[in-house]
C-alpha cells in the first residue's frame, strides 16, 4: 500500500504546477511598424490574452533595444486625441486586450540604434505578481496608409 500513496502523491504535485499556469498571458498579432531611421519612437501593437482565472495587471514593459517603453492610451475627449501614458494595464480573466491604432498601445522609446525590417525586438512584461514574461517579435515594413492590401506591386 506504501507505493500507492507516494504514486497518488506524485500526481497530485504534478497537477498542482500545471494549475500555477505560469504563462497564462499570450501575445499574438504582434506588430512593430518600421519606423523612418531618425525617429526617436516606435510603437507596438499586439493582443494579449490573459488565459487565468485571476486579472493580471501588467506594471512595467522593458525592452534591450529601447531605453525605455510605455504603455500609452489614445483617446477623443471633447473631439480632441488625447494621449496618456498608462500606468499600469489591467487584463480581466479569459479577456483579450487589443492594443491597436488609435487605442491602447505600447511606446518604444529612444531606440538604442535605428531599427529596420526584420530586426528582432524583445520586450519583457513585467507583472504585478512578479511574474516575467519575455516575448520577442521583429519589425515590420507596414503601410499604415494603405488599408487595400490589393496592390502592393509599386517597387
Amino acid at each position: 500500500m506504501k507505493k500507492l500513496t507516494s504514486y497518488l502523491l506524485l500526481i497530485a504535485l504534478s497537477s498542482i504546477t500545471i494549475a500555477a499556469d505560469k504563462h497564462s498571458l499570450s501575445f499574438k498579432k504582434i506588430t512593430v511598424p518600421e519606423a523612418p531611421p531618425v525617429a526617436a519612437v516606435m510603437v507596438a501593437y499586439m493582443d494579449i490574452t490573459n488565459s487565468s482565472n485571476k486579472a493580471k495587471t501588467i506594471k512595467q514593459i522593458s525592452s534591450p533595444q529601447f531605453k525605455r517603453v510605455e504603455i500609452h492610451n489614445m483617446s477623443m475627449s471633447d473631439g480632441m486625441m488625447k494621449m496618456e501614458q498608462m500606468q499600469s494595464l489591467k487584463i480581466k480573466p479569459r479577456a483579450t486586450v487589443k492594443l491597436e491604432t488609435g487605442g491602447l498601445h505600447i511606446m518604444l522609446i529612444k531606440p538604442v540604434k535605428p531599427l529596420k525590417h526584420g530586426d528582432k525586438i524583445e520586450l519583457t512584461f513585467k507583472l504585478a505578481s512578479g511574474e516575467l514574461t519575455t516575448i520577442s517579435s521583429s519589425v515590420q515594413k507596414v503601410d499604415l496608409t494603405d488599408s487595400h492590401k490589393h496592390h502592393h506591386h509599386h517597387h
